[in-house]
């Protein structure tokens, strides 16, 4: 239309059709949609072309270079290689102020230098993404570990509140609810970590292909414009950075990763769930925290109630042995299953209570071995395990501490039994049997002479 227009507009005095030759007016025009509609469809047919052209483009394609490379400053070919700019450039740029002291290869030489630091970068590469793959493959069987330790968890559950649920069914439901919620974090955190993983080797196999892909590239010049333009970037980018060796390191990407294992853990919910609703309705439960033996103390200042359920210091005339602080030791040792007991400190003012290993059976316990929980009159609550002391953080002043030992896991755990609230958990590495031990802490001129007790539930 614009053609015919501009004719119009050109034409002196009567304008004539160039292709038949007959007069016409500017109203004699009209558009013609069978015109417009083919030259519509060459437009969309030219633009889809030079999309294609773009794809194709020498940036993306290392094969797509043309056959010849020339200097685009001098019409010269490129026949040297520079080291210092890492680019191709031609022998009129190397007598230039530009590249004066470069040093230079020819193309040939150089793209064989060029091609062994390809080849290691991409043996290095290989070997990067195939333990990303072993830890990805790992990564999805700790979840499927997870996701199938919550299903035997809630059946387990289910059967410990099978005699309470006409009763306690809202409690089940909460106990589960605190199961997902317990299942949902972990393997959320394990989702996220694999998704980390299968981000790097994603990207690790596309870099693995555009450097296989380069070395298929069997002309130097192409190459090493290649190189120039996208590959020097790639392996620089694989680099350790900061490396002053002159051996050529890369970043490793699996070392920044680690395999979460399933830490799925209920504590004692897993095997006193029915203790923890014994408020409401103690007939029913039947797994309840354990009794305790405890040996007949070697020490005079330590006295232990018949039975051995209540110890505490013996009085003290003098001043003497004001800091001294003994303990007794259960009868029992353990080396196997998950064991619970409650200890009630009252409102005692100093005290300790823990697990010892030992090879031997102890007369005495020691506050240096071991794993502890402390309450210093002077220092608040600490935690101790083989004499090192942190401290602890404690909500409020528990009346009674619950002492939770899995010796399956090798974890010792630490409850504010008057909430159940957890105060800290700790593994241990021992394979001797533990024992639990049990201080009642320093006289304090009589303030802190009150019994602690180990509690014993019976059920009707």
């Amino acid at each position: 239309m614009c053609c015919i227009t501009g004719h119009l507009q050109c034409s002196l005095g009567r304008s004539f059709c160039p292709d038949c030759r007959k007069p016409y007016k500017a109203r004699d025009l009209r558009p013609s949609r069978l015109l417009r509609n083919v030259t519509k469809a060459v437009r969309e047919h030219r633009t889809i072309q030079k999309a294609q052209e773009v794809m194709t483009s020498p940036t993306d394609s290392p094969t797509a270079l043309t056959d010849t490379l020339v200097c685009v400053e001098h019409d010269e070919k490129l026949k040297l290689f520079c080291e210092t700019d890492q680019k191709l450039v031609c022998v009129v740029c190397r007598d230039g102020q530009k590249h004066k002291g470069h040093q230079f290869k020819p193309v040939k030489e150089a793209a064989q230098m060029v091609k062994g630091v390809v080849k290691g970068a991409l043996g290095f590469l290989a070997k990067e993404n195939r333990e990303l793959g072993d830890i990805s493959q790992k990564q999805a069987v700790e979840i499927a570990k997870t996701e199938l330790r919550s299903t035997r968890l809630s059946a387990q559950m289910s059967a410990h509140l099978a005699e309470l649920h006409q009763f306690l069914k809202k409690k089940e439901e909460e106990a589960k609810k605190q199961l997902e919620d317990e299942e949902k974090n972990a393997v959320k955190s394990m989702w996220r970590n694999s998704s980390k993983i299968t981000e790097e080797l994603m990207e690790g196999k596309e870099t693995e292909c555009i450097l296989k892909s380069a070395l298929d590239i069997s002309q130097p010049d192409h190459f090493l414009q290649w190189w120039n333009e996208k590959g020097f970037a790639v392996i620089e980018g694989m680099k350790q950075k900061d490396n002053t060796d002159t051996e050529i390191k890369y970043r490793s990407k699996v070392k920044g990763l680690r395999m979460i294992p399933e830490s799925l853990f209920l504590g004692p919910y897993e095997t006193h769930l029915q203790f923890f609703v014994w408020k409401e309705m103690l007939g029913a439960v039947k797994k309840v925290p354990e009794s305790l033996s405890i040996k007949e103390p070697a020490d005079s200042y330590v006295k232990v109630a018949p039975g051995g359920a209540h110890i505490w210091q013996a009085e003290r005339r003098s001043s003497y042995f004001k800091s001294y602080n003994p303990g007794v030791v259960s009868t029992e040792t353990f080396e196997t299953g998950q064991h619970y007991w409650e200890i009630e400190v009252g409102k005692k003012l100093d005290w300790s209570i823990g697990v010892n290993m030992a090879k031997e059976k102890q007369k005495a316990p020691s506050k240096s071995n071991g794993i502890h929980l402390h309450l210093r009159h002077d220092k608040g609550y600490i935690f101790s395990s083989d004499g090192i002391e942190l401290p602890a953080v404690v909500q409020g002043k528990p009346s009674k501490i619950g002492l939770y030992l899995d010796c399956e896991r090798k974890q010792i755990s630490f409850y504010d039994a008057d909430v159940m609230s957890l105060i800290l958990l700790t593994g241990y590495n021992s394979d001797l049997p533990c024992s639990i031990c049990l201080f009642s802490g320093l006289y304090l001129d009589g303030t802190n002479n009150d019994p602690i007790a180990i509690c014993s539930y019976k059920c009707k």
